[in-house]
């Protein structure tokens, strides 16, 4: 399959499936990246190891905090008083929710494939890394791409959505391809999840995929990413 990518600027870590080790984009360019090497040599260098589950939980909340705080003092600097913009701003609604089936479906996906890899991952463990890294993916991706686009820019968002969920789809019937070529004997076990991710893939590239957007390009060269910003300004208020 042939994806896109923006020809203008879209927040990349809406549409990043979080591969860092397959992404081309330049990683001094990413600020997921570097905020989340720069978290990880600091806990290497205070001997802590991997962090908790509560930690992590931890980190995003102190991180919103910092990010609210710097779009304040931008606030500030153009003159204005972020307590009063909050007093005089409307109630915010409430977050929408996707009642898509198509999200209910690729979340019984997951469920599936982790039943699978649970039962026969052990002797495949390659393959077993692609599907539970990718599993997870096309459920909130999906989540995403199924809300009611309001203009050309979230229906290009939706698209790029859907194509992260579609990549990652084509990732795990590419490692259930490894493991029935080294096992024939697992044919039977894979059938339905096989059947499943093909027809899944099918509604995205026909709801999406094959959409025509002005907004997007073909990404000839392999470069997932559209323009990127300049995020060193950035993470000087991230440096600790």
């Amino acid at each position: 399959m042939t994806y896109r990518r923006p020809v203008v600027y879209f927040p990349p870590y809406n549409y990043c499936d979080r591969w860092c080790e397959g992404c081309v984009i330049d990683k001094s360019r990413c600020l997921l990246y570097q905020t989340e090497m720069d978290e990880r040599l600091h806990r290497e260098i205070d001997g802590l190891g991997e962090p908790t589950p509560e930690e992590m939980i931890g980190r995003i909340v102190e991180d919103a905090r910092k990010a609210l705080k710097l779009v304040e003092n931008q606030v500030r600097e153009l003159g204005l008083d972020p307590e009063a913009l909050k007093r005089d701003a409307e109630p915010c609604a409430p977050r929408r929710k996707s009642e898509d089936p198509l999200v209910g479906e690729a979340t019984l996906l997951a469920r599936g494939v982790a039943a699978f890899v649970r039962a026969h991952g052990a002797a495949h463990p390659r393959e077993a890394a692609v599907l539970r890294r990718n599993m997870v993916l096309p459920a909130p991706k999906l989540g995403r791409a199924t809300l009611e686009a309001g203009d050309e820019t979230e229906e290009a968002d939706g698209i790029l959505q859907a194509q992260v969920a579609h990549r990652a789809l084509a990732q795990m019937s590419i490692a259930l391809e490894a493991m029935r070529r080294r096992d024939p004997s697992l044919v039977d076990a894979m059938l339905d999840l096989r059947a499943f991710m093909g027809r899944l893939m099918r509604d995205l590239e026909q709801r999406w995929l094959e959409k025509p957007c002005a907004l997007l390009e073909l990404m000839e060269d392999g470069a997932w990413w559209g323009p990127v910003r300049d995020i060193t300004p950035t993470l000087r208020h991230f440096r600790r």
